[in-house]
């Protein structure tokens, strides 16, 4: 059973609230301005949370500075390229997309800088929201398969904007919220996981809003490729976790439960 219920609905109800107001701004009235704010408070919440619920700041939620942090950044930004990158290329190349414009990257290097920019925080406050803050409760309470089901549940919810999109758009980001877990439950740290979102979301925004694509004449769907190519990339990411894991993982003193290394799997 959770230590206090109450503190950890309380917690969740209002990172969750913080992460849709700041989600509104962008989604709903575009104001850049609104949405940065509103993720700002958000992180300060959540160091606030950590405080009240007695752990020590925005460690506890699984970014911590500790050596290797920014090796688990460089690493998921690398995953989170070749995972997008890679299934829009095999999109195109089985003519399920088709781009039929490409403008150059001195026009476009502004907006493509300042979404990178905001989708930074944004990426990262739902990494803390449906992974770093659920860890920190329930990874001592359940298996890591229950975990990670819960996670990945709590992740496709949270696109509360998107559950009417259909099968093959729930499957796929229940299948994100499943591969973006498993670094967490193997590092028990949110940067690789944070650095693998943030990069995908960006390299997707580049290829499906800077660049002019159209529905191609293949007979798979993106999404349905997409699903694939995740199905096939988590069994890489474990691997690539565990060939690198004494530069991933903290092996020091850090005494904190759960977000520790002594009970990495």
């Amino acid at each position: 059973m959770l230590s206090n219920p109450i503190k950890f609905i309380a917690g969740f109800l209002l990172l969750f609230s913080l992460y849709h107001a700041a989600e509104y701004f962008v989604l709903f009235t575009y104001n850049p301005g609104a949405f940065l704010a509103f993720q700002l408070v958000f992180f300060i919440a959540a160091w606030m949370l950590a405080k009240w619920q007695g752990y020590n700041g925005p460690a506890a939620w699984g970014l911590d500075l500790r050596k290797g942090w920014f090796i688990n950044l460089l690493l998921g930004m690398v995953m989170g390229l070749v995972l997008y990158g890679g299934t829009f290329a095999i999109s195109t190349w089985l003519k399920s997309e088709e781009v039929f414009q490409v403008p150059s990257l001195k026009d476009i290097w502004p907006q493509l800088a300042l979404f990178g920019f905001g989708t930074l925080f944004s990426s990262f406050s739902e990494d803390v929201l449906t992974r770093g803050y659920l860890y920190k409760h329930l990874a001592n309470k359940t298996s890591a398969l229950a975990f990670a089901l819960i996670s990945s549940i709590i992740y496709l919810l949270n696109h509360i904007y998107r559950l009417g999109d259909g099968a093959a758009t729930l499957s796929y980001i229940f299948l994100l919220g499943v591969l973006f877990v498993i670094p967490v439950l193997l590092t028990k740290r949110l940067w690789l996981t944070g650095g693998m979102h943030w990069i995908g979301n960006t390299t997707f925004f580049y290829t499906h809003t800077i660049m002019s694509v159209k529905d191609g004449t293949g007979s798979l769907l993106p999404n349905t490729i997409f699903c694939i190519c995740i199905l096939v990339f988590i069994p890489m990411v474990v691997l690539v976790i565990h060939l690198c894991k004494g530069q991933l993982i903290y092996n020091g003193g850090d005494t904190q439960k759960n977000f520790t290394v002594t009970d990495a799997a």
